[in-house]
């Protein structure tokens, strides 16, 4: 099956499942000349018409949404250090809480975050080694670089923020000593000796890096020419970014590509859903990066090839938009020649010729069946635990999207 390399995607192949369908089991739609009838689909009881998104707001939006649109303004690990190819985490943080309780921020300084008013943060964090709930990291010989962007409402607050996030972190241990980082006369970093972490933050306009990152060795001078590195990148992608106006976050468009209203979601499709980055939203731009798979190599290569511009992810569906027709093809046939030892094809749905789908096994886990299926230039992959109902979330995806051009 797909591996991706943040954990967004993990999420997604049980959620749905709990959900009540209660849409009707009625195909909407008209035959296309050359295309597919989608009227002759098995699509149970999923929904096939195009959702109003705007109906749905809620007023925890906005901050997801200005979350998400910092997803494509952070560098990712492995961009500085090709050998970070495992995912130890990413997500939009919402709230000063959710902020606090990342190992970049420390617990400590909730208090910090909520005195300069945190806007919103998006933090990401991969490692040479699989990420072990089992053993703590610092017992591993794990090189791990984890980057969380933290927004406030101005440039002179968020260089309060960074100073005062370091100063309470480091009077955690009396142990702790400052670390100069070359290049960076402003920022803010400290370590233990003999220990192998660093933690650091820059501020950057109105936005704080916050950083921290653990080494096979506590080499405090690989440590700090680490930190730079990040920085090197870092801040051109900051430069970059447009931070939304804070009176106006509330009004981000929560579909700014048009592709969420064009992926499947469980019931009917004018309920209100919030908006949420494990479950709900889309991810436009460079934000899409996150979904990229890792491995096999040569479904990473085809994404590459494909030129996805934006993803949108709906519970247990991810819908991608490819350059042209032919890129969104050539990735499912890519997907389905390179499953894993783990998985076998399986049964496509009815009358989608093109739609491939597999089942995979993990240790005493339930099977899950994932299909991929393509109408011109999107592509999705829905998931799910029952084969059956798979194949009609795959049908019902492909007519959804026939529906809405």
């Amino acid at each position: 099956m797909v591996e991706h390399r943040t954990s967004v995607t993990a999420r997604l192949a049980l959620g749905a499942l709990a959900v009540l369908l209660v849409g009707c089991g009625t195909v909407e739609g008209a035959a296309t000349p050359g295309e597919i009838d989608v009227r002759s689909l098995d699509v149970g009881r999923y929904t096939t018409v195009p959702a109003d998104l705007e109906v749905g707001r809620k007023p925890t939006d906005g901050p997801v949404l200005e979350g998400l649109r910092m997803a494509g303004a952070v560098v990712f690990p492995h961009e500085v250090d090709p050998a970070l190819i495992h995912n130890w985490g990413t997500d939009v943080l919402d709230t000063p809480q959710r902020a606090s309780e990342t190992s970049a921020i420390s617990n400590v300084n909730l208090a910090v975050l909520e005195r300069h008013r945190m806007i919103v943060g998006f933090d990401v964090a991969e490692g040479s080694l699989a990420f072990d709930r089992t053993k703590p990291a610092i017992e591993t010989d794990a090189r791990i670089t984890r980057v969380v962007l933290l927004r406030f409402p101005g440039a002179k607050t968020a260089e309060e923020a960074a100073r005062e996030l370091e100063a309470t972190d480091f009077r955690v241990s009396p142990d702790n000593q400052p670390v100069p980082i070359p290049g960076y006369a402003a920022a803010h970093a400290h370590w233990r000796p003999g220990i192998k972490t660093i933690g650091a933050t820059f501020a950057h306009g109105e936005i704080v890096v916050s950083m921290f990152l653990q080494h096979a060795s506590p080499d405090i001078d690989a440590l700090a020419k680490r930190v730079a590195a990040v920085l090197d990148a870092q801040i051109p992608l900051l430069d970059k970014f447009t931070p939304t106006v804070p009176d106006r976050i509330a009004e981000l468009p929560r579909d700014p590509d048009g592709l969420l209203r064009r992926t499947l979601i469980p019931g009917p499709a004018d309920q209100r859903i919030a908006i949420s980055s494990r479950e709900f939203a889309a991810w436009p731009g460079r934000a899409g990066l996150h979904y990229r798979p890792v491995e096999p190599a040569e479904l990473g290569a085809a994404w590459d090839r494909g030129g996805v511009d934006s993803v949108a992810n709906s519970y247990s569906t991810t819908l991608f938009r490819f350059r042209d027709d032919a890129a969104a093809l050539m990735f499912g046939a890519t997907w389905h020649d390179t499953l894993s030892a783990a998985a076998h094809p399986v049964a496509a749905p009815e009358g989608l010729p093109q739609a491939r789908c597999a089942e995979r096994r993990a240790g005493s886990a339930p099977a899950l069946t994932r299909c991929y299926v393509s109408y011109r230039r999107y592509g999705a992959f829905v998931s799910g635990a029952e084969p059956g109902g798979v194949r009609q979330q795959a049908a019902a995806q492909y007519a959804l999207l026939a529906n809405a051009q």
